[in-house]
């Protein structure tokens, strides 16, 4: 007995260590990873080396312009005098440096480039599909600010792109997104235009003033400025985040991918690129313009981590981490340096074939589609040849049991949501995305280690149980490299990888195991050290890879819209994670039996339990740094009369009772609730966003009344919105009718004066019109006509023709019309003599802390023209 226990004691003993040192392992390779994935470089102060007297990137200098853009000047919202105020601003940076680069030349005669600057302003229109809607966009009196750096006419014929925007978009000071991308260029150009003029190609440095207007901007540079033509290719300089490296994230083309080999902290992966491509990343660049306008490759770059602060309040320079701007530029200006000074820009062919990964941040690995395919069948013929030397054992049984692991490790999780919603408490992990592993990687593994349990066969011994299902994950990796290769998916890569790692650790399980065997001593069918061969590789990578695809996914549940089932879609992304983290701890879960693989599955069930009671009693899915969104208009209704402030959401974490009932207080009113289905026009001023939103309305028009120092508002009963002057307007002018046709002709006049970005939507079966790029659709169909111009823009028109009845068969037009006002400033119009009633400015200053606000006042009617 006392041996029976002593056995015991030391079974357990064995266990334990085994697997603490193959965990232990694995934890020094996650740290290894992280480090690698989030060092940056050290910021540099000094524009000018001190020893050498070299000009060279310097992050302050970067975040000199940075602050100025956010902090002196702030929200740059197009049509706004921010926005004119940073085009002069950026204007006289430039001339600057032109005049400096000017007076060096002169005195050292050290042929420097010639340095040219434009100033564009245009008006133009263009189709504009996004979120799966059709928006058709017109823009006047939008302005580019452009910088060429040459060598003269024998360079100027061939050009690279390079493209930032300096305006923002709705409720933020647009630090990272894209003062950030306006700065580096701003400092890649000082550095150039004192170096020896590039010998090969001209650089075109491109400061657009609509990207988040829908890309209008970049749209009128590329199919208007008389430099379009000389641009072969393009890099595109975004953000999406504020911390962290850069991402290649959308390439497309062999050369311009090879160019960024040169760089020297390459971040980048096709899986980005394929994965952008499915359109499940609800966001867009100006890239897309110069793609789809200029037929143009290039490279697409952003900041992407931490888009918690994206498009939000706290989009400033302070939150920014030290060491990005360095990595941004020294990477941008390494390219620029390349792709003017050595590179082919001539006839670059767009293609999507073409594989491309970093290894750890430290070097860039890019081979063509048909490299691929060989190597590919390199490693299947590797992986027949351990079979036919029974190196490896799989069976049918085996690889199955893999195949129903993975679909464990995806669906198990979604029980942990239905506990958690069970529990009130969705979204917990939102602010921590490290909880989403917590949550959901223990009944994950609970799941994959299950599946195990019941395919364990009782009847071989836990060595040969090892064997066979390290030997089915080879063949189950390969047959994944196998369909993947055959649909042609670049992202195959990882397939490869994973199978020649497997395959690689059996050999030389073989190996060992024999020689053991030849020596006397006890082998198991797998020995210990495979597993940390098979491991080292795939799961330092793809843990390099996952803190990226989580930095990444997480805060965009918070955007994605109410009816998205964020929980479910974090669980499942929680549990792939953790599949690919160590597959071969699919096989470890064999080594010391069948009993000991149940008390494993038993443990991490109760193991999970205790952390979701845990976290459902202590956690909260925002805080000040990871807010939730919230968007606020203030509507004027002109045909109705109604005062009414719309508050919504686009995630389904907690709204109404943590904020509503905040704001019913504040008011004194009671919301009614307003779904996006059934009222699709009550957000038109931000479509085609609107879709994702969900929102309480409260009437405003008796706490104006309540409010206001003007005693005839306070004692009037006509509809405030009859005080309202200047307001937007809608007249027909050119009317005709076709009796023989039956076709209607008019002409569209819009008057808007102190108000911007508005939106005409209609109902009809047009045949033509007046706007560029796009023609009607050859139906009846909803109509929405986005307009936006920089300051100052007045008004627009449009020519139309569509299918009447008769002469009398008019259009009913909604038009939405944005105040100027706001922005930062925290104010709003108001009605004349009414006093401080400003409603947007109550919201503004009662803020919780853990929410974030979009917001805007707006007028809207409806004409019959």
């Amino acid at each position: 007995m006392i041996k029976s226990r002593h056995t015991s004691f030391i079974n357990v003993k064995t266990v334990v260590s085994a697997w603490g040192l193959f965990l232990g392992f694995l934890s020094l390779l996650v740290i290894a990873a992280f480090k690698a994935h989030y060092t940056l470089p050290t910021p540099v102060f000094e524009g000018t080396d001190p020893v050498s007297g070299n000009h060279r990137f310097s992050e302050e200098n970067v975040r000199r312009i940075v602050r100025f853009m956010t902090q002196n000047i702030g929200y740059r919202v197009v049509g706004t005098g921010q926005e004119f105020e940073t085009k002069t601003y950026l204007i006289k940076e430039l001339s600057d440096l032109q005049e400096k680069a000017k007076l060096v030349d002169l005195k050292h005669n050290l042929g420097l480039p010639n340095f040219d600057l434009w100033v564009q302003v245009g008006e133009g229109s263009h189709r504009f599909d996004f979120m799966s809607k059709v928006v058709m966009k017109m823009y006047t009196n939008m302005t580019n600010i452009i910088v060429r750096l040459s060598c003269g006419p024998e360079c100027d014929q061939n050009a690279i792109l390079l493209n930032a925007h300096y305006d923002t978009t709705l409720g933020s000071p647009g630090a990272a997104d894209d003062a950030l991308g306006c700065g580096v260029m701003v400092e890649i150009i000082r550095i150039m235009s004192l170096r020896p003029a590039p010998k090969k190609n001209s650089v075109i440095f491109l400061f657009n003033g609509g990207e988040e207007s829908l890309q209008d901007a970049s749209h009128s540079f590329i199919t208007r400025h008389e430099l379009r033509g000389s641009v072969r290719a393009v890099v595109n300089l975004e953000a999406c985040g504020t911390s962290g490296p850069e991402v290649l994230f959308q390439a497309n083309s062999h050369a311009m991918i090879d160019a960024y080999k040169t760089v020297p902290y390459p971040h980048g992966t096709v899986l980005a690129n394929d994965l952008f491509a499915t359109g499940l990343i609800l966001s867009d660049t100006d890239f897309r313009q110069f793609v789809d306008h200029g037929n143009l490759t290039g490279l697409d770059m952003a900041v992407y981590k931490n888009s918690y602060l994206y498009h939000t309040h706290l989009d400033l320079d302070e939150f920014m981490e030290k060491g990005l701007p360095q990595h941004m530029g020294e990477n941008t200006l390494a390219l620029v340096t390349y792709l003017t000074g050595r590179a082919d820009l001539v006839n670059i062919k767009r293609t999507s074939s073409v594989v491309f990964f970093d290894v750890f941040g430290q070097f860039f690995i890019s081979y063509s589609w048909a490299t691929a395919i060989r190597s590919h069948i390199i490693v299947a013929g590797m992986v027949f040849l351990t079979i036919a030397t029974k190196s490896s054992r799989p069976s049918i049984r085996g690889t199955l049991s893999i195949g129903l692991s993975f679909f464990a490790a995806l669906l198990t999780p979604n029980l942990s949501v239905v506990i958690l919603q069970a529990l009130g408490s969705p979204m917990l992990w939102f602010s921590h995305e490290w909880l989403s592993i917590l949550l959901f990687g223990p009944i994950s593994l609970a799941g994959m280690f299950g599946v195990q349990y019941v395919f364990h066969r009782n009847s071989a011994s836990a060595g040969a149980n090892e064997i066979c299902t390290l030997s089915s994950l080879q063949v189950f990796f390969t047959i994944a490299l196998g369909v993947t290769s055959f649909v042609g998916l670049a992202s195959s890569y990882v397939f490869a990888l994973l199978t020649l790692s497997v395959t690689t650790a059996l050999m030389v399980n073989r190996r060992t195991t024999a020689r053991m065997q030849r020596q006397g001593l006890e082998a198991t069918c797998v020995d210990f050290t495979t597993y940390l061969i098979v491991s080292a590789l795939p799961t330092s990578y793809f843990t390099f890879i996952c803190f990226s695809l989580f930095d990444m996914f997480i805060p965009l549940t918070g955007r994605i819209g109410v009816d998205a089932p964020v929980d479910h879609i974090v669980a499942i992304m929680s549990g792939f994670v953790t599949f690919v983290f160590c597959p071969p701890l699919l096989a470890f879960s064999h080594r010391f039996g069948k009993a000991v693989l149940r008390r494993i599955v038993l443990g991490l069930v109760v193991l999970h339990l205790i952390l979701a009671v845990i976290s459902s009693a202590v956690m909260f899915p925002y805080d000040e740094f990871h807010p939730k969104r919230v968007f606020v208009q203030h509507l004027r209704n002109m045909t109705s009369g109604e005062s009414l402030l719309y508050v919504a959401h686009a995630d389904p974490g907690p709204f109404y009772e943590p904020y509503v009932t905040e704001i019913e207080t504040m008011f004194e009113s009671t919301a009614k609730f307003r779904d996006a289905a059934n009222h699709p026009s009550d957000w038109n001023a931000i479509y085609p966003f609107n879709q994702f939103l969900e929102s309480y309305v409260l009437d405003t028009t008796p706490y104006i009344r309540r409010h206001t120092i003007n005693r005839t508002i306070a004692e009037s009963t006509t509809p405030l919105t009859s005080l309202i002057s200047g307001a937007p307007k809608l007249i027909a002018e050119n009317v005709s009718y076709d009796p023989q046709t039956g076709l209607r002709r008019l002409t569209v006049l819009c008057t808007h004066p102190d108000y911007i970005w508005t939106v005409a939507s209609f109902d009809a079966y047009l045949t033509s019109w007046s706007m560029e790029s796009s023609q009607p659709f050859p139906y009846r169909t909803h109509y929405v006509i986005r307009h936006v111009g920089g300051h100052v823009s007045d008004g627009w028109r449009v020519d139309l023709e569509h299918y009447a009845t008769g002469p009398d068969d008019r259009l009913r037009i909604e038009l939405t019309a944005m105040e100027t006002q706001g922005f930062g400033q925290d104010t709003e119009r108001e009605l004349e003599g009414s006093g401080e009633i400003g409603v947007i400015r109550r919201i503004v200053k009662s803020r919780p802390v853990w929410t974030t606000l979009t917001y805007f006042s707006i007028v809207a009617d409806t004409f019959e023209l």
